[in-house]
C-alpha cells in the first residue's frame, strides 16, 4: 500500500511537470461595495492596442489569462452600470495581477447591453451564459418561464434538469435565492429583472474556502440581474374562490436593498398545491410520489415533500440575507411552518415474478388521512474575518409533528379470478420528531498562496417518538379460516452523528496543489420497539417478544487521502486516492442480546478531468468510487406485520456496499448560429448492493418460530446482492427557427439499469431498457403571443431472468402546450393542454388522458398591475393519474386519486418597484 502511494505522488508529480505553464490572473469587484462582478468583460492588449486575448469573470468575478509573450501590457474591463476601467502594466511579474475595482456611472446607460449582437449564449470553461433579450416570454412572465425556453432545460414536477442534469441551487447575481429550491427561486422572480442567465458547476463550500478544487460540483443556475432593477421591491398577491368550496390564496414579496434582501411568503388552499414553487394551479395535477425537499445532506428549508393524493396546506415563509462588516460577513436564513391535511385513495395492482415461468398477483386498496405540521429554521454564516481567517457555518432546526388513519384491503391471487388470501386493516398512529445539527468550517491561508490548513465539525442528532395501534382481521381463502389481530406498538429512535475532517493544501507549482486530509466519523443510534398484542376475548394487552425489539449501533469510519488539483487554460484536472477504514458494531438487547461486528477497509479512488478545446466547447469526465453503509433500520431483524400478508424484517449480516460511479460530458454552443449541443453519457456498478430478498410462502409458515406468515404472503428482507449497474445517456440539439419567430429543441435519452433481487432463493435479474426521444418548439414572437409546445416519449424493454419470455413492454408520452394571448388591451387568454398517453400497461391502465386547463382575464391599466381571469381547472374532466413501477421482484401499476374539474375566478396584485438603493446588490460570494 505504502509503494502504491509513494508512485501515485510520483504521477502526480510527472502531470505537473509536463503541463506546468504559466497564467496570470484577477479580479473584479465594485469599488464601493467590494462586492465581485460576474460576467464582467476583460480584454488584455498590447502595448500597442491590440487585442491580445478576452474573457469574462467567473461566478466569483475572478479572471485568467495565458501569460503573454509581452512584458507590458493594458487591461481594459466593462461591466453593465458602470464606468470603463483601463489600466497598463509594466514589467509583469507573478501569476496574480490583484483586484481591479470599478465605479458605477453616474446615469445608468439604458442602450449599452452586451448582447447588442443578438447571440443567444456563449461559453466560458463549466459556464453556459445564455442572453435573456434572446427569448422572448409574455408580459408578467417568471423566470421559469424564460428559462424553459432554452436548449436542454427541462422542467417538470418542481424539478428542474439542465443537460440531463438535475439542478440543486438557484443564485441571483451570485448570492443564493431561496435555499435550494431551484423550483421556487425561477417561480418566485420576474423575467423583466434579468439580464443573463448563466448554467454553472459551482464548487463546494470547502473548495470555495481553500481555493482547492476538489472536483466536487453542484449544478447551479446564476441568475444576472439588470444593473437598474437590482433594488425595490416585487411580488405577487392573489386570492381565488371556486366551485366545490375550492379556494386558493398566497402570494410572496422581495424587498432587494443593497445586499439585503428579504422574502416573506404565504399560501393556504385545499387544490393540492403543496410548496411555494407551484403555478397558481398546477400543483392541482396530480401524479407520483415526488421525493422533493431532499436535495443535499440538509434537505430545502422552504420545501415539503409532495405527497400523492389531495393536500390541503397552510404554510407560511420567510427568506432574509444580509451583508455586514464592509461586506465580508454574509448571514442568510429562513424560517418555514407548513400544516397539511392529505387525502390518498389509490388501487395497486403488482405481478410477481416468480421461478418455474409461475406468477402471483397483488391487489390492494389503501386510504388514508394524514395530518401534519412542521417547523424549520436555518442558519448560515460566511465571514471572511481577515485575509487569512475566514469561516462558514450553518444550524438547521426541525421539528414535526402528525397523524395518520390508513384503511388497507387487499389480496394476494394465482391469478385475477382465484385469491389466495386477503387482509383488512385499520392503522392509526402519531409520531413526533426533533433534528438539529450544525456544520462549521475554518480555514487558515499562510503567507504562501495555496496554502492553506482548514477543518469542519459536523454534528447532526435525531430524535422521535411514536405511537400506532393496528386492528387487522385476516382471511385464508384455501381453508376458509379468519383470524384477527389488534396490537399496540411504541417506537423511540435516538441517533447522533459527528464527523471532523482537518484538511491541508500546498502549492507545487504556478498552477497545481496537493491536498492531505484526515477525516473521521460516527453513527451512532439507539432504537426500542415495544409490541403488545391483545389477548382472545380479553381486554388484556401482553408484550410480544418477537415483534418488540431494542438495538444499539454504531458505524465508525476513518479516511486518510492525497489529492492533487490542476488549473491551466484548457484543462483541470483533479485526482485522489483515499483509504477507508469502517467498522460497524450493532448490539441487540431484547429480546436476547446478540453483537455483530465489521471491519471493512477500502480504497475509494476519485478523477475529475476537464478539458476547453476552444472557448465555446466543454467536455468534462468523472469517475468515483464511494461506500454506502446498511441504515439502523436495515441492520434490525425485528419484524413489521403492519399488512399481515406483506410482513418485512430486517438483516443484521449486511455490509456496505460499494459503488463505482462514472461519466462524460460535453457541451457546444456556437455564438454565430446560435446552436447548442449537450450530451451526458454515465454509468455506475455497485458490488454488495443493498437489495431485496423476496420469500413467498407456498403453505403457512412460522417466521421467527412465532409470527404466522400464511400460503401467498410475502416476506421481505434486505440482502447484500452483486451485479447492479445502470448506463442512461442524454443528449440535446437546439437552433432557431428565424422563419417562425422561434426555438427548436431536439433531446433524447436512453439507458439500461441491471437490478438484482432474489425470490424464493433464487436470483432474478430485472433489465429495464428505455430510450426517450422529445421535441420542444419555443416562441420568441414577444410579450402579446407567446407558446411553448414540448413532447417526450418513453419506450421502455422489461426483462426478467427467472422468465424470460414475460412482455412487460410498455410506453407512455407526455405532451404539453402553453398558449398565451394578449388579444385587446388588457384582455388575454392563456391554456395549457397535457396529454398523457400510456400503452403496454394492460387494460385498465392504457389509454390517452388530457388535462386541459384554461384562462379568460383582464390587466387593469395603466399599470397592468391588477389581473383577474377566470380559470376552469381540467375542462375535459379526465384528469388521472398513473404510474408504472419496475423493481427487483415485481412490475407494479398504481392509479391514484386527484383533483377533478372545478372553476375559479382568481384577483392577482403583480408588485413592481425596481431601482433605488439596488445598486450594491449585484457580488457574487467569495
Amino acid at each position: 500500500m505504502i509503494r502504491f502511494v509513494y508512485l501515485f505522488v510520483i504521477f502526480l508529480f510527472s502531470v505537473q511537470a509536463v503541463l506546468a505553464q504559466t497564467t496570470i490572473r484577477g479580479k473584479v469587484q465594485d469599488k464601493d461595495s467590494k462586492e465581485t462582478l460576474p460576467g464582467a468583460y476583460v480584454f488584455i492588449k498590447s502595448a500597442a492596442g491590440d487585442t491580445l486575448s478576452n474573457t469574462f469573470t467567473d461566478d466569483r468575478g475572478r479572471f485568467e489569462f495565458s501569460r503573454p509573450s509581452a512584458n507590458t501590457i493594458q487591461i481594459s474591463i466593462s461591466f453593465v452600470g458602470y464606468e470603463d476601467l483601463e489600466k497598463t502594466i509594466e514589467n509583469v511579474s507573478g501569476s496574480n495581477l490583484g483586484t481591479f475595482e470599478l465605479v458605477e456611472e453616474g446615469s445608468l446607460l439604458e442602450t449599452y447591453e452586451i448582447e447588442g449582437q443578438a447571440i443567444s449564449g456563449e461559453m466560458k470553461g463549466d459556464t453556459v451564459s445564455m442572453n435573456a433579450s434572446s427569448f422572448k416570454t409574455r408580459s408578467q412572465a417568471s423566470a421559469g418561464e424564460l428559462i424553459r425556453k432554452m436548449p436542454g432545460v427541462i422542467m417538470q414536477g418542481g424539478t428542474v434538469e439542465v443537460q440531463g442534469e438535475t439542478v440543486g441551487r438557484v443564485l441571483v447575481d451570485g448570492e443564493p435565492f431561496f435555499g435550494d429550491d431551484p423550483a421556487m427561486a425561477l417561480q418566485n422572480l420576474p423575467v423583466e429583472i434579468i439580464d443573463r442567465i448563466e448554467f454553472l458547476d459551482q464548487l463546494s463550500d470547502q473548495a470555495q474556502l481553500t481555493g482547492f478544487d476538489d472536483g466536487e460540483t453542484i449544478k447551479t443556475i446564476n441568475i444576472i440581474t439588470k444593473k437598474e432593477k437590482r433594488g425595490g421591491k416585487f411580488g405577487r398577491m392573489f386570492a381565488g374562490y371556486g366551485t366545490d368550496d375550492n379556494y386558493l390564496v398566497g402570494g410572496s414579496v422581495n424587498f432587494f436593498s443593497e445586499a439585503q434582501r428579504i422574502t416573506a411568503l404565504g399560501l393556504s388552499n385545499n387544490i393540492n398545491q403543496q410548496n411555494f414553487s407551484a403555478d397558481d394551479l398546477s400543483g392541482a395535477f396530480g401524479g407520483s410520489d415526488n421525493r422533493r425537499g431532499g436535495r443535499g445532506r440538509g434537505g430545502n428549508p422552504l420545501t415539503t415533500r409532495e405527497r400523492p393524493g389531495i393536500t390541503h396546506t397552510n404554510a407560511i415563509g420567510l427568506n432574509f440575507t444580509d451583508k455586514f462588516d464592509e461586506g465580508r460577513a454574509k448571514i442568510t436564513g429562513s424560517y418555514f411552518f407548513n400544516e397539511s391535511q392529505n387525502f390518498l385513495n389509490r388501487n395497486s395492482s403488482r405481478e410477481y415474478i416468480l421461478p418455474s415461468d409461475s406468477l402471483q398477483l397483488y391487489d390492494e386498496i389503501r386510504n388514508s388521512e394524514n395530518n401534519s405540521q412542521n417547523h424549520r429554521l436555518d442558519l448560515r454564516l460566511d465571514y471572511d474575518i481577515s485575509e487569512k481567517h475566514a469561516i462558514i457555518w450553518r444550524p438547521r432546526v426541525r421539528y414535526e409533528k402528525e397523524s395518520t388513519y390508513s384503511l388497507l384491503s387487499a389480496q394476494n391471487l394465482f391469478n385475477p379470478a382465484t385469491p389466495i388470501n386477503e387482509t383488512e386493516n385499520t392503522t392509526s398512529g402519531n409520531n413526533e420528531s426533533f433534528q438539529f445539527s450544525s456544520d462549521f468550517t475554518y480555514r487558515y491561508k499562510f503567507d504562501k498562496e495555496g496554502r492553506t490548513l482548514s477543518a469542519q465539525i459536523e454534528t447532526r442528532t435525531n430524535n422521535s417518538n411514536q405511537d400506532s395501534r393496528l386492528v387487522s382481521t385476516n382471511r385464508d381463502f384455501q381453508t376458509g379460516n379468519r383470524d384477527s389481530l389488534i396490537q399496540n406498538s411504541l417506537g423511540q429512535s435516538n441517533s447522533l452523528n459527528y464527523e471532523l475532517e482537518l484538511e491541508y493544501t500546498e502549492p507545487i507549482g504556478e498552477h497545481s496543489q496537493l491536498r492531505l486530509e484526515y477525516e473521521v466519523g460516527n453513527d451512532i443510534g439507539n432504537t426500542l420497539q415495544e409490541v403488545s398484542q391483545r389477548e382472545m376475548e380479553s381486554t388484556r394487552f401482553v408484550l410480544d417478544s418477537t415483534l418488540t425489539n431494542e438495538f444499539e449501533n454504531t458505524y465508525m469510519q476513518h479516511e486518510a487521502g492525497l489529492g492533487y488539483s490542476y488549473n491551466k487554460d484548457k484543462i483541470r484536472i483533479y485526482s485522489s486516492l483515499d483509504y477507508q477504514v469502517s467498522v460497524l458494531d450493532s448490539d441487540r438487547l431484547f429480546p436476547g442480546f446478540e453483537n455483530t461486528k465489521r471491519t471493512f477497509g477500502n480504497i475509494v479512488p476519485r478523477m475529475v478531468f476537464v478539458y476547453d478545446p476552444n472557448e465555446n466547447t466543454n467536455i468534462r469526465i468523472y469517475y468515483r468510487g464511494d461506500t454506502d453503509a446498511p441504515s439502523v433500520r436495515q441492520l434490525q431483524d425485528v419484524i413489521d406485520n403492519s399488512n399481515p400478508i406483506q410482513i418485512s424484517t430486517g438483516n443484521p449480516n449486511l455490509d456496505q456496499e460499494y459503488e463505482h460511479r462514472m461519466s462524460t460530458r460535453i457541451r457546444k454552443i456556437n455564438p454565430e448560429t446560435n446552436k447548442s449541443f449537450f450530451m451526458y453519457l454515465g454509468g455506475s456498478m455497485t458490488s454488495d448492493y443493498l437489495g431485496n430478498a423476496t420469500y413467498i410462502a407456498s403453505r403457512d409458515t412460522l417466521i421467527q418460530g412465532d409470527v404466522l406468515l400464511r400460503q401467498g404472503g410475502q416476506l421481505n428482507r434486505p440482502e447484500n446482492l452483486d451485479n447492479y449497474w445502470d448506463l442512461r445517456s442524454y443528449f440535446s440539439f437546439g437552433f432557431p427557427l428565424n422563419f417562425m419567430q422561434s426555438n427548436l429543441n431536439l433531446s433524447a435519452r436512453a439507458g439500461i439499469s441491471n437490478r438484482p433481487g432474489l425470490i424464493n432463493d433464487q436470483t432474478n435479474y430485472n433489465r429495464n431498457m428505455y430510450v426517450g426521444p422529445g421535441i420542444g418548439i419555443s416562441s420568441n414572437l414577444g410579450e402579446h403571443l407567446d407558446f411553448n409546445l414540448s413532447t417526450r416519449g418513453n419506450y421502455n424493454i422489461v426483462r426478467s431472468s427467472l422468465q424470460e419470455n414475460l412482455d412487460n413492454n410498455y410506453y407512455t408520452q407526455s405532451t404539453r402546450l402553453d398558449l398565451y394571448w394578449n388579444f385587446a388591451g388588457g384582455f388575454f387568454v392563456s391554456t395549457n393542454v397535457n396529454n398523457q398517453w400510456y400503452q403496454g400497461l394492460g387494460e385498465d391502465f392504457d389509454q390517452s388522458v388530457w388535462l386541459m386547463n384554461a384562462d379568460l382575464g383582464y390587466r387593469f391599466p395603466p399599470t397592468e398591475k391588477f389581473e383577474l381571469k377566470m380559470t376552469v381547472f381540467d375542462l375535459l374532466n379526465q384528469n388521472t393519474s398513473i404510474d408504472r413501477n419496475v423493481t427487483d421482484v415485481y412490475i407494479e401499476d398504481e392509479r391514484t386519486q386527484v383533483v377533478q374539474q372545478f372553476f375559479m375566478l382568481t384577483l392577482t396584485y403583480n408588485l413592481r418597484s425596481f431601482g433605488g438603493t439596488g445598486s450594491r446588490s449585484g457580488g457574487m460570494a467569495n
